[in-house]
């Protein structure tokens, strides 16, 4: 895929969101699913192990078998990143048509971020149905440089099994206040839809969904039996400071340098960062 073209661009600026078609195949996908795939076995043989479950639910579908596997939880998993760190994860961030979009919206000196989160969104599940928020407002401190988030579902998603709702041009609002509801998940302290059309984004797996760290977005319930899988991905200029992430060990690397393409981190240099990063704070 080439970069985006300049209209595509003007709409992001505007309304703080985009959504680009076309971009992913199901070969592409194949690399998050896998990595899924294979932490959803490993949850299995565990809970098996210690006698949690009765079985592994090995025949279930991709869409199935975690749901079931978790019917001993009262506590579900709001997503996972370590869990899935894998060659994978570094490759799917690294496609050229994902590299591409981000370039068209934050620039050529790009920086993959390390809070990438695999979504696991349950039927009926409310730890995993998002309020109205902006990423910002979890990142501790002001954010005043853009962070570009890519999200992408790993389904079909509809209003049926959870998919995703904007607020167009709030990113333009700024940082607003919020407090806190019981699942931990921030609420806004106003009524944000008076102030902007709400708008729903029914998408195709591997479509893209990408938004403004202060855009206003939201995520609907999954009233379906399957999970709706999806990844988010996060790019920032090379440089910006991610504190936050740094103090929590999630380290991210130079994904795409046109001044210096030897500046780029492999696979290798990335899974050191992480190890160095896992020391320093005693994990």
């Amino acid at each position: 895929m080439a970069l985006l073209n300049r209209q595509q661009c003007t709409l992001y600026e505007e309304q703080g969101y985009l959504i680009v078609r076309d971009v992913l195949t199901d070969d592409d996908l194949s690399l998050v699913r896998s990595a899924v795939e294979r932490h959803v076995d490993e949850q299995a043989h565990t809970f098996y192990a210690e006698g949690k479950i009765a079985e592994r639910y090995e025949k279930l579908p991709f869409t199935h078998r975690l749901t079931q596997l978790y019917q001993h939880r009262s506590r579900k998993s709001i997503g996972w990143n370590r869990e899935v760190f894998s060659r994978e994860i570094y490759d799917f961030g690294m496609l050229p048509q994902i590299l591409d979009i981000a370039e068209s919206l934050v620039g050529p000196e790009l920086q993959f971020n390390g809070d990438y989160w695999i979504r696991t969104k349950l039927p009926g599940d409310s730890v995993t149905t998002f309020p109205w928020h902006q990423d910002s407002g979890y990142y501790g401190d002001p954010t005043p440089f853009h962070i570009l988030s890519l999200w992408i579902p790993l389904v079909d998603v509809d209003e049926e099994n959870g998919c995703m709702q904007v607020i167009p041009g709030s990113h333009r609002w700024g940082l607003l206040p919020v407090g806190r509801d019981d699942e931990g998940h921030h609420v806004p302290l106003e009524e944000l839809e008076k102030r902007g059309e709400v708008v729903t984004l029914p998408m195709k797996a591997g479509e893209i969904f990408a938004f403004h760290n202060l855009t206003i977005h939201r995520s609907l319930m999954n009233r379906t039996d399957g999970i709706r899988w999806s990844i988010d991905l996060r790019y920032s200029e090379t440089g910006m400071p991610l504190v936050w992430l740094w103090k929590c060990g999630l380290n991210g690397f130079v994904a795409r340098s046109r001044k210096n393409p030897d500046q780029v981190d492999a696979w290798e240099g990335w899974q050191e960062k992480r190890r160095l990063a896992d020391i320093e704070a005693g994990r």
